[in-house]
């Protein structure tokens, strides 16, 4: 098995930590079975499994794209971004690999009637989402937000979420995982010459 598959990086993280796959599948509401076909590369999973395998590893879902050693500056060209494509959906990874990184950026396109995954998701941390082309239907704690180009969601990701792309067209979206830290912080240092700026998100 290749080194820098995704079934080589779940087995590797899942084995780092001394679970096995039925105590993975249990932390991560999967079965078994979808954890061996996972790991074995016989089955992609959805955004949903992957945040939910993400989480119950207590990792970043950029890890499971990334080969890069951490570095203070990450410059990747288009055709060097590491890619998974499942059901639809092709999710581009932006890069993780920055010393205490503590956001995941991700370039993620839907084909017509695609979807996140079969079931809502929840994590820690904030997700902002900007439309870039198409719509998006975003399901959080029960209430439908329809984005289209130019709209932007931002929200606390321990709201269960799903997404969908309910049309004829492709949809393409930013995805931005945040964790921790101090998230305004980045803003204040980023534009301190633009008082203007500054203030935009308080």
């Amino acid at each position: 098995m290749e080194k820098n598959t995704l079934g080589y990086k779940l087995r590797a993280a899942r084995q780092e930590r001394g679970l096995s796959q039925r105590e993975l599948a249990h932390m991560a509401s999967l079965s078994t079975n979808a954890i061996s076909l996972i790991e074995r590369d016989e089955n992609s999973p959805s955004v949903s499994t992957l945040q939910s395998l993400a989480t119950a590893l207590n990792i970043k879902m950029s890890y499971f794209f990334d080969d890069h050693e951490p570095t203070t500056i990450l410059h990747v060209k288009a055709e060097q971004r590491p890619v998974i494509i499942s059901k639809g959906i092709r999710i581009e990874g932006l890069g993780g690999k920055l010393i205490r990184q503590e956001m995941d950026p991700f370039l993620v396109t839907l084909e017509p009637h695609s979807e996140s995954g079969l079931r809502q998701v929840v994590h820690t941390g904030h997700e902002l989402v900007y439309c870039l082309a198409g719509k998006v239907e975003y399901l959080i704690d029960g209430t439908i937000h329809d984005l289209e180009c130019g709209d932007f969601l931002l929200f606390e990701a321990h709201l269960p979420h799903i997404w969908r792309n309910n049309n004829e067209d492709k949809a393409v979206i930013l995805l931005v995982l945040q964790a921790s830290g101090l998230a305004g912080e980045p803003v204040e240092r980023h534009f301190s010459d633009y008082p203007s700026v500054v203030h935009i998100g308080k």
